[in-house]
């Protein structure tokens, strides 16, 4: 995977004005199958055109696109953002916004679409977390056959999962921050090192400082319910997933 773990190379705000020299340089050369994971290729509208110009660089890109319950999701992203810093409204005010990313981001078929649009099927893959937490190995065999890799890989990693009380102090808050300035000057920890330290500010509590998961209300998830409906039903369509497991 690349050095950086978000590139965002290929968004239009993002730091294509670096070049394709300073984007390889991410990557080892050496290996046959290299891979990043951009989240923000999938936030329209700040991803702009990002699936025409990753067509254009990497046409023979096998993209992966990982979705949950729209409802968890937002829950998920908005503790996320509080923990960094980066939001401050309640989770109610947040998602009433006209154009909030909490909302944008869950409608997935709408996400998927310009990469349908640039990219055979072949080359796409969607998979849930529902799926990978409760059939890890199947999943990953999956995955690992539409990389064209030994599908029967195996590593002591893939058993790590972060709990959901983590992420929450302000511990976590300031290496949220420390990491986004050293990641874009390319440092990161060792990969032996990486998990343990994370683990350990994920956890940390200091200040009796929390971001508990929020709920969403009753009247806000009625409102919102029949669209993330649609958009989930367009995307078991487009991939024959069930995705028996979602609220919607």
């Amino acid at each position: 995977m690349a050095r950086v773990k978000e590139t965002e190379f290929f968004i239009s705000d993002g730091t294509q004005a670096h070049g394709l020299d300073w984007y390889a340089a991410h990557f080892d050369a050496s290996l046959p199958v290299r891979g990043e994971s951009s989240t923000n290729y999938t936030n329209l509208p700040r991803s702009g055109d990002a699936a025409t110009r990753m067509r254009e660089v990497v046409p023979d890109a096998r993209l992966i696109y990982l979705v949950r319950d729209p409802f968890h999701r937002m829950e998920s992203h908005y503790v996320h953002q509080r923990a960094s810093g980066t939001e401050h409204k309640t989770f109610d005010q947040a998602l009433r916004e006209p154009t909030n990313p909490y909302l944008s981001i869950s409608k997935y078929a709408t996400q998927l679409a310009p990469f349908l649009a640039q990219y055979p099927d072949r080359q796409i893959l969607v998979e849930s977390q529902e799926r990978l937490l409760s059939r890890r190995g199947e999943v990953l065999t999956r995955i690992f056959r539409f990389l064209d890799v030994d599908p029967f890989f195996h590593a002591t990693d893939f058993g790590r999962e972060w709990n959901q009380s983590e992420g929450k102090g302000r511990v976590y808050t300031g290496a949220v921050r420390l990491s986004r300035r050293t990641q874009a000057r390319g440092i990161r920890l060792p990969s032996r090192l990486r998990w343990p330290v994370e683990r350990l500010l994920r956890n940390a509590r200091v200040g009796g400082r929390t971001h508990e998961r929020p709920k969403i209300s009753q009247d806000l998830q009625r409102a919102l319910y029949h669209e993330l409906k649609h958009e989930a039903d367009t995307l078991r369509a487009i991939t024959g997933l069930e995705l028996s497991e979602w609220s919607v």
